[in-house]
């Protein structure tokens, strides 16, 4: 039997139900029709995410370079398409923030690492709420 196949899920303190609100954090690609596999792509709960996402709502108004379409702010059920100069700067915000235990740094640092490691091979990386 196949095991079925899920986007990976980074966690720090969640412990609520395996199905709940989120961010889907995937590798975005302009020239090309491009479709990441669900490998390449995290998963992580509101719960978690909501510390950071300060970070990422602090660059909005942002505008899609792809198709010209401004983003006035971060929309928790829906795409929010962030290209790699933007993410840059956030990148450089969260190695800063102050994480109050070893536990949320090392959470911080392994977002951080897969951010940094997707903006290697994209032109960004699109959020997707699912609230």
């Amino acid at each position: 039997m196949a095991k079925k196949r899920e986007i990976p899920t980074m966690v720090y303190r969640y412990s609520g139900p395996r199905l709940n609100i989120g961010y889907t954090f995937a590798p975005l690609g302009y020239q090309d029709a491009y479709e990441p596999d669900m490998e390449e792509m995290i998963f992580i709960y509101a719960d978690d995410f909501d510390l950071l996402l300060p970070a990422l709502k602090s660059k909005y108004p942002l505008i899609d370079p792809d198709t010209g379409e401004t983003y006035e702010s971060f929309d928790p059920c829906w795409d929010n398409p962030i290209s790699e100069p933007v993410w840059r700067e956030i990148l450089l915000e969260l190695d800063d923030w102050p994480a109050s235990e070893l536990e949320m740094r090392a959470f911080i640092d392994s977002f951080t690492g897969w951010v940094r490691a997707q903006l290697e091979q994209s032109d960004g990386i699109v959020v997707t709420g699912n609230l």
